[in-house]
Formats: structure tokens, sequence, C-alpha cells
């Protein structure tokens, strides 16, 4: 098993992400939170290695109900996931490559 880390951009990221929904429908914002917290601890934490690598040592793991991806990179010796960005399917990738060392 992984220990998980939330770059403060990742954090950033979600918590505009809530509140975008959360102002579209009451509870739609926890209800992504919620499915963020599932994908980590049923899939990354498990199998961090299951999602595609899609730029330089980055992976890409999709959200079921929701249109955003999560981007994290993996230190084995470290055994930590860390979640470099939460965006939409659609977003312009340059927005997260800068995030990756």
């Amino acid at each position: 098993m992984y220990n998980v880390i939330f770059s403060e951009d990742a954090e950033i990221d979600t918590e505009q992400v809530m509140d975008w929904y959360e102002n579209i429908y009451p509870k739609l914002g926890s209800d992504f939170y919620d499915e963020v917290l599932k994908k980590i601890e049923n899939i990354v934490v498990k199998y961090p290695k299951i999602a595609q690598i899609v730029y330089r040592n980055a992976r890409k793991l999709s959200l079921n109900r929701f249109p955003y991806n999560l981007i994290y990179t993996i230190d084995d010796t470290k055994k930590e996931v860390q979640i470099l960005a939460i965006v939409h399917d659609k977003r312009d990738p340059s927005v997260w490559k800068n995030r990756v060392t």
C-alpha cells in the first residue's frame, strides 16, 4: 500500500471544483470529493501503476461520475503517490504539465 500526498495545487484544484459543483446543486461538491477519495482509496493506494503514463512519469486516472482526472506520480522507494492535479477532461494539459518534475 502506498501513502498519498496531495500537492498544494491539487488541493486548490479540489476546492475549486467542489465549490463550482456546490453552486450548481447542494451536496454535489461533497459528492465530487467523495468520489475523489473513493478512487484514491480503492485504486490509487492499492494499484498505483494501473493508470497509464501520460507525460514523463505522470499518470492519469479518470473519475467515474465526474469528467475529471487525477494526475499523479509514484515514488516506489518511499511508497508514495503524489497527487499533482485534479483536472477536467477537456482542460488544456499544459495546466498540469508544469507541475510534473
